[in-house]
């Protein structure tokens, strides 16, 4: 006697499952079709904290909490490619005891991004041991700084200006909603900071939507000149014009007490842990006030109608004199203005505009402490770093004129390019002159 299968209830969960997952497959391909006409960008919300429920406060500490559990736990498992998240975890207490605790806050697609997290930095250290660098590996960690959201409505959602975070008792208060307006999104990432917790949104939009949108938003320029930038370890920017921005913002006492206080710490403690979460919020302070200084620094800049500059390499000025570039806003103002492709020119590294004499063409070599630059073939003599950048304005526009925008999608060669830039230089000495004349009547 053949008993028939068909209609049977595990043939039915069977294709039942199959349907799901060929449905799946077929949403991500759409997915991927569809990124690939589209912009992406992300977006930081910072959930409020002085409206946080004692409630939903424990819950967003214990949550990462879990995920360290989590993460250890999959790292002592062996083999990270195979292990499975459970309900429990073994957790290994101060008395060198094996102690087993249940999972509250940390939601199953929590669990899948993060053991997602630890099989990809393992592909990625044995990918870069393979290509001969020497890599370490990932091991056990005491905090968990980041967890992924990766369904929106699902494992997060935004209503006005409050978020709903998956197994968040409540919803939370955000600021920053307003930037997500017209945006797609997408995955999130709830991250724990120094000045308290975040909520990074991926979004997407469509290419000839965004450029319309940031063509729209885009200013016109106020000063209607064109200016070159010269940067330095002295003076971080100097402008064919003579202006300067020269913004420094170095460690404060108080940070530097709290970092011999650390030492101090006997590890593990409480002490020691708050100590640096005080170290981490006086650092983010400080970056606060150089990102703001680059924004207010780059937006004056771009007040002109045609900025050149050159491809200088700030990284590597920074393993040479440390400290000097990295309290400055040298690299975050060049990041900034790079964006601007098409009112900013970015001239070759090789380009000598220091070097080179304005008068007689030719090269003259000068020590860095040596601020005034002297023509060695005709004496020529000009200050060093408005010398440079007025050089650039001259190459830029004799060597990258297709470069040079006039009106709006417009681009047009600039003639006596050379005869121009000697003028600049004597005026500008000129200038210098008066002022130095009108200075030592005043003393005296």
């Amino acid at each position: 006697m053949t008993v028939s299968l068909i209609g049977s209830p595990r043939r039915t969960s069977e294709e039942a499952r199959l349907d799901k997952n060929r449905r799946i497959k077929e949403s991500i391909k759409a997915t991927k079709a569809k990124r690939k006409t589209q912009t992406c960008s992300t977006f930081d919300l910072k959930i409020v904290g002085n409206k946080l429920s004692s409630t939903q406060r424990e819950a967003l500490v214990r949550v990462f909490l879990e995920a360290k559990w989590l993460w250890n736990e999959c790292i002592a498992s062996g083999d990270p490619f195979s292990y499975k998240p459970r309900k429990n975890v073994l957790v290994k207490t101060k008395d060198d005891t094996m102690d087993e605790r249940e999972y509250r806050v940390l939601g199953s697609q929590m669990k899948q991004s993060l053991v997602k997290t630890i099989r990809s930095n393992i592909k990625t250290l044995a990918t870069l041991k393979k290509q001969g660098r020497k890599t370490g590996t990932v091991g056990f960690t005491s905090e968990v700084k980041s967890l992924g959201l990766p369904q929106p409505e699902t494992t997060y959602r935004i209503r006005g200006q409050k978020a709903r975070i998956q197994n968040i008792p409540g919803w939370v208060r955000v600021r920053g909603v307003g930037q997500l307006e017209g945006w797609e999104q997408a995955k999130a990432v709830l991250t724990s900071e120094a000045d308290g917790w975040h909520l990074h949104v991926t979004c997407y939009m469509d290419k000839e939507e965004h450029r319309k949108r940031r063509e729209a938003k885009r200013l016109a320029p106020v000063k209607n000149t064109i200016i070159g930038l010269d940067m330095g370890v002295k003076t971080a920017i100097t402008c064919s014009d003579g202006t300067e921005y020269d913004v420094m913002v170095e460690e404060t006492d108080r940070l530097k007490r709290e970092q011999r206080k650390l030492n101090r710490k006997k590890k593990g403690s409480n002490n020691r842990q708050r100590n640096r979460m005080r170290i981490r919020r006086a650092y983010t302070k400080q970056q606060n006030r150089l990102n703001d200084a680059a924004n207010k620094t780059a937006a004056e800049l771009l007040r002109n109608e045609t900025i050149f500059m050159q491809d200088e390499q700030v990284k590597a000025w920074h393993r040479r004199y440390g400290r000097k570039i990295q309290h400055s806003i040298l690299g975050r103002v060049k990041n900034r203005l790079t964006r601007h492709a098409g009112q900013v020119v970015v001239l070759s590294k090789w380009e000598p505009t220091t070097q080179l004499c304005p008068v007689c063409g030719t090269k003259t070599r000068i020590p860095l402490e040596r601020r005034i630059y002297k023509c060695a073939d005709c004496g020529y003599t000009a200050p060093r770093d408005v010398k440079a950048a007025q050089t650039m304005v001259w190459l830029g526009q004799s060597k990258y004129s297709d470069k040079i925008p006039l009106e709006r999608g417009e681009y047009k060669p600039v003639e006596n390019t050379s005869e121009s830039y000697v003028d600049n230089l004597r005026m500008f000495s000129m200038r210098s002159a008066k002022q130095e004349t009108v200075t030592a009547s005043a003393s005296r």
